[in-house]
């Protein structure tokens, strides 16, 4: 195939996908529209006719991830409407780990990404979370979803000294530490995850319709 029907096949979702192959190969470090041209066997120069520069190469990537997030399937009870994206969320981020960072640090701008932000909102609507409340728990729950999937999934750094030797503390000093150091090995970081998870769904419910409690909702709410 000659370099010209290359060009021509060019578009910004083909530009995303190597993109997002990159990160999830070699990291977010190695991620550069000169990196993606090589990968599409194009000049960079050629990419920014589909994406202006680096940050919205990221804006992509993040997008691409959040596109792999099934249809969501309302139930009945918004807790387990919530539950099933926050848990859809995290199966994503799990098969992307080089690219935690990215959720950790920038917010979802592009139209694509903000369509999971719309159905999440709108579902905390429908339960009666005024749009103050509807906006702070969605920021907490993807702030737990993304930091404990970052603290249990993201790829262990390998330095030397890296790992903590807990077998190595004085066991009158850190009596419990070294408990919880022998449980690590078959701890559950799934059930973990749902425990965190229940207990704020739990503390999110006396949110519901706090704000327009004692007076009819306006059209806005």
């Amino acid at each position: 195939m000659s370099p010209r029907i290359k060009r021509e096949g060019l578009s910004r979702e083909r530009i995303l996908r190597a993109a997002l192959g990159i990160v999830d190969r070699e990291g977010l470090d190695a991620l550069s529209m000169r990196r993606v041209g090589e990968e599409l066997s194009v000049e960079a120069m050629s990419l920014y006719n589909h994406v202006e520069n680096k940050g919205a190469l990221l804006d992509g990537v993040f997008e691409t991830i959040l596109g792999e997030l099934p249809t969501a399937a309302l139930a009945a009870e918004w807790p387990a409407n919530v539950r099933e994206r926050a848990c859809a969320l995290r199966s994503v981020l799990r098969a992307h780990p080089n690219a935690l960072p990215l959720f950790a640090t920038r917010p979802a701008v592009t139209p694509a990404s903000l369509v999971y932000v719309e159905g999440a909102l709108r579902e905390l609507k429908a339960a009666d979370f005024a749009p103050r409340e509807a906006l702070s728990a969605f920021q907490v729950l993807v702030a737990y979803v993304v930091g404990h999937t970052a603290t249990t999934c993201a790829p262990v750094a390998s330095e030397p000294g890296g790992r903590p030797a807990y077998a190595r503390l004085d066991e009158l000093s850190f009596p419990r530490v070294r408990e919880a150091a022998r449980l690590l090995p078959t701890h559950d970081v799934e059930v973990e995850f749902g425990l965190g998870l229940d207990a704020m769904l739990a503390g999110l419910a006396p949110l519901r319709n706090r704000s327009v409690r004692g007076r009819p909702r306006s059209a806005s709410e």
